[in-house]
């Protein structure tokens, strides 16, 4: 049996954003002690599809069908704004910043990679694709009042440029994951 690794494709953020998400976590930090684990800004990503564990032997196959479903997708913007919380505001556990602009050229090609993927049997996405940038997740106590400071403060756009396609393999750890590129695929239209 071949090593698995668990395996998501993704787009990272510019340098200038992951400041902003920083700054923004660190606003909430003192009322947010013990309620909310901060998902660590350089590792905040857009998820386009998480696979879970994929052996080693399928990786070259995982990047063919990526490469398929970006072959001529040019680089595209997109803006992170907004607030939000999952499920929702009276009982938060995932607080997110929005993603704008996802419909001309994001969600097309988050399908195209769906689509390629379920073809060469990696299996069909669990749930809808809802782009957006995970930055905490509650652990305990009553995060309800994070929800509204996070609403209060919010979060103005910051476009920036889609440029590449990331097949990202993930070690979980006590310190929190580690993210190792596995394939990197440029956008060129």
């Amino acid at each position: 049996m071949s090593e698995m690794f668990r395996t998501f494709i993704c787009i990272e953020l510019p340098e200038a954003l992951k400041a902003r998400l920083e700054a923004l976590e660190s606003e909430l930090g003192p009322q947010s002690r013990g309620v909310v684990r901060w998902v660590k800004a350089g590792n905040i990503h857009i998820t386009l599809r998480f696979l879970g564990d994929v052996e080693a032997s399928r990786q070259a196959e995982l990047r063919a069908g990526v490469e398929r479903a970006t072959a001529g997708v040019a680089p595209f913007s997109i803006a992170a704004g907004g607030t939000g919380v999952f499920p929702n505001p009276r009982n938060p556990r995932v607080f997110w910043i929005g993603i704008k602009n996802a419909t001309k050229h994001l969600i097309p090609l988050q399908k195209r990679i769906e689509a390629e993927l379920q073809s060469a049997s990696f299996g069909k996405e669990d749930k809808p694709f809802s782009p957006h940038l995970t930055i905490g997740r509650a652990r305990q106590g009553n995060a309800r009042p994070v929800a509204e400071a996070i609403a209060r403060i919010g979060f103005n756009d910051e476009p920036f440029l889609v440029e590449e396609i990331i097949v990202m393999r993930s070690e979980l750890k006590p310190t929190g994951p580690i993210y190792t590129r596995l394939a990197t695929l440029k956008l060129h239209g």
